[in-house]
């Protein structure tokens, strides 16, 4: 049977469930916190509802950011206290970012989502459904790796590293301990029992909302980069295939690799569009993060606190993962696809007749711009990127340590 029958008659019966793999991670994460674009009723009531319930969650952001800024900023006793507390700053803001990124774009990232769900079960043979849920496997696997040293050093930073931080002496010479988040409210004191346990818990959990909108949103991006490289693989196999399956049928060959090359290309150019506010954002404040953290491993190295110092590494390690895991996609997306303009060179065009070889050119030109993810447009997410955020942040936290010494 030729490979073009075999293509007409498969179907893939389990595109639903192959979709919810892919997006299941990002699904549970966002869910909770109102910012999951698909499945959602477009009624009045469910819009009403989808408001307030983003409203709530932003305004439990805000209860945990701005006094915490207000605490850094007006009662900091010393700048090496403000230095070690602004990485979690940094990453609370980025968390407000991708949270209003992601209800701004809701409906551009729906499309995306639904264009995915469409390809998958439209895919035109098993191979490619392989190929498809093999880079799904890939995106997952840096998920779960990142939100594991997240976690892993971000709970322990709220919950364990107050409990053995250095108790806070109050006016009557009793002691309490400090908060996960060092906050001044200034409406109401909050040192009295058991305001104080009660506001100790719920800094913790409103800090797991924000983790949870970071980790979401990077799950999100992982998945949709990997599925745009799949598409580009997937054209690239289509276009391998053309001068192997013979010269039957090679124009409805070109037609479908020109179709699915195009269709690759406005998948990224969605993605590109709705979250490159994002990429900027995490570029830049991974850089921030990455020097306090610095800083403050070297603080608990200095001040012998082993287990300070530990959590501050998992954290900067996390971050620098974070990093280097969005270069790395941002570098696989654009190897992707120039190796369909590569591929349209170096397969055998010359055996084809020249009004069939021509509809390569249409694919030539286009791959000689290839698809990548930039930081608002301003420069290109690559390995070189996280490069630059690994010297740009070592230069600030020298500077850092000759402002503090």
């Amino acid at each position: 049977m030729s490979s073009v029958s075999r293509r007409a008659l498969f179907r893939n019966i389990n595109y639903r469930s192959d979709t919810e793999y892919v997006v299941k991670v990002a699904k549970f994460l966002l869910t909770p916190v109102g910012i999951w674009p698909l499945y959602r009723d477009d009624s009045t009531l469910s819009k009403i509802k989808t408001a307030l319930q983003t409203s709530f969650i932003f305004s439990l952001m805000c209860f945990l950011l701005v006094p915490h800024i207000i605490y850094t900023f007006f009662d900091a006793e010393d700048l090496t206290r403000y230095m070690k507390v602004i990485a979690a700053q940094v990453f609370s803001l980025l968390g407000i970012i991708k949270f209003w990124t992601m209800i701004i774009n809701r409906d551009a990232i729906r499309h995306c989502l639904q264009q995915m769900e469409i390809q998958y079960r439209d895919v035109e043979c098993e191979e490619d459904r392989m190929v498809m849920v093999r880079n799904a496997k890939v995106g997952r696997q840096f998920t779960m790796m990142y939100m594991g040293l997240l976690y892993g050093g971000a709970l322990p930073y709220h919950i364990i590293m107050p409990l053995v931080a250095d108790k806070i002496v109050k006016e009557d010479n009793t002691t309490h301990l400090p908060l996960p988040y060092l906050s001044d409210y200034i409406f109401f004191v909050v040192e009295n029992s058991p305001f104080y346990e009660i506001l100790f818990v719920t800094q913790i959990l409103f800090s797991t909302i924000i983790l949870s909108t970071n980790c979401g949103v990077y799950s999100l991006i992982a998945t949709c980069v990997m599925h745009a490289c799949c598409l580009f693989e997937v054209a690239r196999r289509q276009l391998e295939t053309i001068v192997i399956s013979g010269t039957d049928n090679l124009h409805e060959g070109f037609s479908r690799v020109i179709t699915q090359h195009m269709r690759a290309l406005r998948f990224v150019e969605m993605i590109e569009n709705s979250l490159n506010i994002v990429f900027l954002s995490e570029m830049v404040g991974c850089t921030i993060i990455i020097c306090f953290l610095e800083y403050g491993v070297l603080k608990e190295w200095e001040d012998n606190k082993l287990f300070g110092m530990v959590i501050y590494f998992i954290l900067m390690i996390s971050i620098l993962v974070n990093v280097f895991t969005l270069s790395v996609i941002g570098d696989r997306l654009k190897e992707e696809s120039e190796k369909v303009g590569e591929t349209s060179y170096f397969i055998d065009w010359y055996t084809m007749p020249a009004k069939n070889a021509s509809n390569l050119i249409m694919v030539m030109v286009r791959s000689n711009r290839p698809s990548t993810l930039t930081a608002a447009k301003m420069f290109d997410i690559s390995l070189q990127s996280f490069c630059d955020v690994c010297k740009t942040s070592a230069a600030y936290f020298n500077f850092i340590r000759m402002v503090a010494s």
